[in-house]
């Protein structure tokens, strides 16, 4: 049992401007056994100035590190943390009134190793369009459950997602699997080492949430919104997408990082699963050349290659079926299947040079 029941950790570098607006926001609770870790990722602002104001609450701690990126600042957050259950927020988004009490409530009312509610989408850059994204309330408490039923959901397109391929919606079955919409039990991230992998810049939260549910017990969900995502033009997510290189390694990053998953699942459960993300492995290569339009052919094709060249692609090249596909996923995705992505690039510039706008997946 921890000194407070949950602990918020926030990770923050360059948010000074919505850092009051996070914090009011969880000071606002109808609860109030909680504490709040502000990792300072080495900010270059004046976020330690702001936060201030808060640095006498017996239940706030600042901790300043070096800028190690957001990965790390939530593990730095993680070590020191003293709670029943962790909360990971990020400090550019708020969070919506009995957020804590009603997910705590759940928790121990289930016995939950994790808990996950709805949230909503508020698009800055599109003058705040948003749109909420709920959950069907339900629990899975058993390891073939949670292994059969709710990894799928989040660790991407496999097999059977292709083959009932649903073309108005083909992610209707998939849950965002971002990190600020968990509530964690904190003894089973230290029983079982869980850490987020330093270095990975994309999805780095995915992979935690993945790890997590590998290892819980019982997995629940609320339906109630509860937080609020906000996305900005100039956001980390659009950035890394828009880089050539940063997409590269977030795919290969990708990659590498389910591949730790399915080591694990084999060694807990002697169960392979890969075959419920092959289809997002394909699908990587497809998106690495078509938002590699705007490069060079030569370099595009590089980058295309080095991610071909990975063994996890080649698997899932060799294993997946596409015939469950629309045409305009199948034509590039046997491409890649058949390794013709050189010539998928090609076409892809050709298509760019004469007008044809193609859509990223």
């Amino acid at each position: 049992m921890g000194v407070y029941k949950i602990s918020v950790i926030l990770p923050c570098y360059n948010v000074v401007s919505f850092i009051e607006r996070a914090m009011d926001s969880i000071l606002m609770q109808d609860f109030d056994d909680y504490e709040i870790i502000i990792v300072n990722d080495g900010s270059p602002d004046n976020l330690l100035e702001v936060c201030e104001k808060w640095e006498n609450m017996p239940n706030v701690t600042i901790l300043t590190t070096p800028n190690q990126g957001v990965a790390q600042a939530r593990n730095e957050g993680l070590n020191i943390a003293k709670g029943e259950y962790i909360y990971f927020m990020d400090p550019d988004d708020y969070l919506n009134p009995g957020l804590f009490s009603t997910i705590y409530k759940k928790a121990k009312t289930e016995d939950c190793d994790a808990i996950y509610f709805g949230h909503r989408t508020i698009e800055e850059y599109r003058g705040n369009w948003s749109y909420d994204t709920t959950t069907k309330e339900c629990s899975y408490g058993t390891h073939m459950a949670i292994m059969k039923e709710c990894l799928p959901k989040f660790i991407g397109f496999g097999q059977d997602d292709f083959d009932n391929w649903t073309n108005d919606n083909p992610w209707k079955n998939k849950e965002f699997a971002s990190v600020w919409r968990f509530m964690f039990r904190r003894s089973l991230l230290e029983e079982n080492n869980i850490r987020f992998s330093k270095g990975v810049k994309l999805s780095e939260d995915k992979y935690f949430v993945l790890n997590v549910l590998l290892h819980s017990n019982k997995v629940c969900a609320v339906e109630n919104v509860f937080y609020n995502y906000i996305m900005r033009a100039n956001g980390g997510l659009q950035n890394s997408l828009s880089n050539s290189m940063n997409l590269l390694k977030a795919k290969i990053d990708g990659v590498v990082e389910r591949a730790k998953l399915r080591t694990i699942a084999k060694a807990l459960y002697g169960e392979d699963i890969f075959s419920m993300y092959s289809g997002t492995i394909v699908l990587g290569a497809v998106e690495i050349a078509v938002r590699g339009a705007k490069l060079p052919i030569s370099a595009c094709i590089k980058d295309v290659k080095t991610y071909m060249a990975l063994d996890d692609v080649k698997e899932a090249c060799r294993s997946i079926s596409l015939g469950g596909l629309p045409l305009k996923f199948r034509v590039p995705s046997l491409m890649v299947k058949y390794r013709m992505a050189s010539l998928l690039v090609i076409l892809i510039h050709l298509a760019e040079k004469f007008g044809v706008k193609l859509s990223a997946f």
